[in-house]
């Protein structure tokens, strides 16, 4: 068995995808899990199941004890037994769809503000904790991408996931923004969506 399959990492060098995670994104959430050890992750917003295959292939080292929740208001393919697909509007999401679970990772990408409702509602029933890490995709600003109607340089691509890193600093968590800047990009990489981690700073004694 290979120690690390990423086969499932097939996007084209520039990564154009519009939507699912890019595979440089996916690579960096895939070793974040494996160093963590994480065995369960809630996502929220899950399109095509790009993310799933990679969550579910970060988890595989857990052979079959690990668990993902995909909740999504349209039906998103289930990848295994370990899958648990939810279609529901996220406003619906309650403890018992994650069979009362608690998250290790909660990855959001919906693009509602809803999703920091469904953060506060799971805090308090205990289902997250200090120790569970949040995970936002689309954080980061587009440059003079194809999204850039008006030619701006700093385009924001999703307006919800940044005010979510913004509210969970204010609530004390410590915040990890993987962002580009315009130099980095060309006509051959015309833009990342950006990954930010969240996890709230227990001091080293």
């Amino acid at each position: 068995m290979v120690k690390y399959d990423l086969s499932h990492l097939k996007q084209e060098d520039n990564q154009i995808v519009v939507g699912p995670i890019q595979d440089d994104e996916a690579l960096f959430l895939y070793s974040l899990i494996r160093v963590k050890r994480i065995k369960c992750v809630l996502e929220i917003g899950g399109l095509n199941g790009y993310s799933s295959i990679n969550f579910i292939k970060a988890m595989e080292f857990d052979k079959k004890k690990y668990k993902l929740f995909t909740c999504d208001i349209n039906k998103v393919p289930k990848i295994n037994i370990n899958h648990f697909t939810i279609k529901k509007d996220v406003k619906e999401l309650n403890v018992k769809d994650i069979f009362n679970s608690k998250i290790e990772l909660l990855f959001l990408d919906c693009h509602t503000l809803t999703q920091y409702d469904i953060f506060k509602k799971f805090l308090f029933k205990g289902n997250i904790d200090e120790n569970t890490i949040i995970a936002l995709h689309d954080t980061n600003l587009h440059y003079q991408t194809i999204w850039n109607k008006n030619g701006e340089d700093n385009h924001v691509h999703q307006t919800v996931e940044r005010n979510i890193v913004n509210l969970l600093k204010d609530k004390g968590y410590d915040i990890f923004c993987l962002h580009t800047n315009k130099d980095k990009h060309s006509k051959e990489f015309p833009f990342r969506h950006g990954i930010t981690v969240c996890q709230i700073f227990k001091r080293l004694v």
